[in-house]
């Protein structure tokens, strides 16, 4: 889905907006004022992917913008991204010397603003094989 990056964070486009140059059209008919977003909440997650769930309502002074560009986004419903999470955790993390087994078995939290989907961590590296 595109969607908007403003400023490094993540909005759905405003009703009625459907790309950049609509949007450019919106912000400059509304350069003096506030203007309504839906913004992603990014702590449980990490971009590319996004939780459908993670959102709210925001008000952004259009004047104070620096940056604006169309990123495509694959936006999940919250069980979808644990489920997919989950199966990313049990292939790449035990790998990893950062990961330490939950013992009830949810050990998604430390991985949530670390692990993106596609397997990629910040936070990784791999485990030696000390002799």
């Amino acid at each position: 889905m595109r969607i908007l990056e403003i400023d490094f964070e993540y909005f759905y486009y405003p009703e009625g907006v459907s790309g950049l140059s609509e949007f450019i059209e919106y912000v400059n008919a509304n350069y003096n004022t506030f203007i309504s977003l839906v913004q992603f909440n990014t702590e449980e997650c990490v971009f590319p992917y996004l939780i459908k769930e993670e959102t709210k309502q925001v008000y952004i002074n259009v004047s104070n913008i620096d940056k604006i560009k169309e990123v495509n986004a694959n936006i999940l419903c919250r069980s979808d991204y644990d489920k997919k999470l989950e199966q990313v955790v049990k292939t790449k993390c035990i790998n990893c010397v950062n990961y330490l087994e939950d013992l009830d078995g949810d050990n998604m939290k430390g991985h949530r603003e670390k692990l993106s989907l596609d397997g990629e961590c910040w936070a990784y590296e791999e485990k030696g094989n000390d002799i």
